[in-house]
This record gives C-alpha cells, structure tokens and sequence, in this order.
C-alpha cells in the first residue's frame, strides 16, 4: 500500500545493492537483489509505518539494527544465488499492484528517467504529441510540406521530435530522494499477508458505525498488524502460493484476531490524534496529476490502477494519426 510500508525495505535494499556491486563483474548477474532483499526481510522483525511520525521513529529502530542487516543480507547472497536451470515464474502484475508500480509502468512506457506524478501530464501530452508528429512526417505529399494531415504546423511537429528527446524529470535533490523511498515500493516482491489483512480489515469496517469509521485507517490496521506477524515475503508465483498456504493453516485464525485487535487500538489512538499519513504530499501530487490527465484524455474514469492501460491505447491511437486528447492550442508562429 501507498502509505503504508515495511521501513526496514529501504536499508535492505541499499545494503543488498552495496553488496552485490562489492562482488565480481562476473558473477553480479547470478544474483537477484529482490530476492537477495525478500530473503533478508523474512529473518528481521517487521517495521511497518503509516504515518510520517512513524517512519521516522522505524528509521531510527532500523538504524539501531543496521549491524543485523548487514549480517542476514552477507547470508542471503549465499542462500539465493540464481541456478539457470531452475527460473522461478515471477509475480504476476495484479500482485505487485500499487501507486508507485502504476508510476513506474508509466515510465516505462514513456521513456522517461525518475518520472514523478507531477510530471506525468506533461509527459503524455509531449508523448502523444510526438507519436502523431511522427505519423504526420511520414504521410506528407509534395504540397503539404508546410503542414501536417491534421492541419497543424509543420514546425509544431518538429518542435516536438526534437523536444521528447531530453525525458528527464528536474526536481530539487530531497525530492528526488523522497521519491526514490518511494518507489521502492514497484519492485518485485511482495508481502504474502498483506492482501489477507487488508481484506480482513475491510469485511471487519462492517461492523463499525460510520461515526467510528472515520477514526480507523486502514493503513494504520495494515502496519499495526502486520508489524505483530511474521514477515512472508515472497519474489515468485510459487513462493506467494507456498506462504500464503501456510499462512492459512498455521496462523489464518490469528490474524483475524490481530486485525480486530488492531482496529481497535487505531480507533482508540485516532480519537486523541490523528498523524498525517506517510507520504502524504506524493498522494496529492498523484491526485492532482489525474486530474490532469481525466481532462487530457478526455475520459473521466482514469484512476492510477487503469492509467497504463489507457496511455498505451491512447498512443496506440496517435501512432495511427488519431486525435484522442484534448490539444493545446497552436502557438501563432509571429512574422
């Protein structure tokens, strides 16, 4: 979840990263870092956080551990160096489903470096645009040389060839950092209890008066509960299956416990004060740059969950010379 994670994710990785790139050219490749990083989570005690005050009292514990860290990471390069004649099916997408995976798809797509939600507008309107000045380029006759098939200056459509070149997102060096943090969260692997708990809390949210609702997050029932049972993290189909099978025999009744406990303790915690939720200015920046991007494409049911899917059919469109978004007015060209 977006505003709810395993804090100690960040120093695994940079550990993981640190030592792998400390082995031999040739033999970096035989290991997967997200296995390396599942590997070490599964034997360090769980520091969820939803709230900016509780990532950074997690910080505070994880740096307390870094030692440890250290230690199970040097163990996990010995316990899951690749085997080429065993490759593991990865994680399906719906599994790795959240805001920053979304982001990172996006991308992908774009051919975009550290693209931030802030960006994302911009940078499917310059995409858009270069798709169609491309079809428009390659479908002149002799007589339309000043001007594209949809009517548009030709300068306008050279403008934007030369212009998707540089796909760079430029933002001040904490921000950069913070979205790095955040993005940890798009890599492959998964928690096998947290769709089980968030499923949980929901079914249980039932229960509750609206008036009582309004004081219980599921993020904070997320990190509460999970911070109280095993970390399962899984990097493939059958790892996911294999610990969720056993999270159902061995503990399932547990965590339905624990879930109702920790709705409770939430609900009693919120009455008094209620933190803002750990990423909370990203949150906005997303919300405002879907805004964006409904009134672009003129389709009001873009959410995060389905905005790959509808930036790729929109440039599926404008490759064939269709206009499918809002455009920009031409600039006039002065004489």
């Amino acid at each position: 979840m977006e505003s709810c994670r395993n804090v100690l994710i960040e120093f695994v990785c940079r550990e993981a990263h640190a030592q792998v790139q400390s082995l031999g050219i040739g033999i970096r490749h035989k290991y997967n870092v997200d296995e390396v990083v599942a590997y070490t989570l599964n034997r360090l005690p769980p520091m969820f956080a939803s709230t900016d005050v509780g990532l950074i009292q997690k910080r505070q514990e994880c740096i307390a551990i870094q030692d440890k860290i250290t230690k199970i990471t040097r163990q996990a390069l010995i316990a899951v160096r690749r085997d080429p004649l065993r490759e593991p099916k990865p994680l399906a997408d719906i599994e790795l489903a959240n805001a920053p995976y979304a982001l990172l798809g996006i991308q992908d797509l774009l051919g975009w470096e550290n693209l931030m939600w802030c960006d994302v507008p911009k940078a499917i309107e310059e995409s858009l645009e270069s798709a169609i000045a491309k079809f428009n380029s390659g479908n002149l006759a002799p007589r339309q040389s000043r001007y594209g098939a949809l009517g548009r200056p030709q300068i306008s459509s050279q403008s934007y060839l030369q212009r998707n070149a540089q796909k760079r997102s430029i933002a001040p060096e904490s921000k950069q950092k913070e979205y790095e943090i955040y993005m940890l969260e798009s890599r492959h692997f998964v928690h096998s209890l947290e769709r089980l708990v968030m499923k949980m809390a929901q079914n249980r949210a039932q229960k509750f008066s609206p008036t009582e609702l309004k004081f219980i997050r599921l993020e904070d029932v997320l990190a509460l509960t999970l911070n109280r049972l095993p970390p399962l993290y899984a990097t493939s189909e059958k790892g996911l299956n294999h610990l969720r099978y056993y999270a159902q025999m061995n503990i399932g009744s547990e965590v339905a416990i624990m879930v109702h406990e920790a709705m409770l303790e939430v609900r009693k915690n919120n009455y008094q004060s209620i933190s803002p939720l750990m990423f909370q200015k990203i949150r906005h920046e997303r919300e405002q740059a879907l805004v964006k991007v409904r009134k672009l494409l003129l389709n009001p049911e873009v959410r995060w969950q389905n905005l790959l899917e509808i930036v790729s059919q929109s440039l599926d469109f404008a490759k064939k010379g269709q206009v499918c978004w809002e455009r920009a007015a031409p600039k006039s060209v002065s004489r």
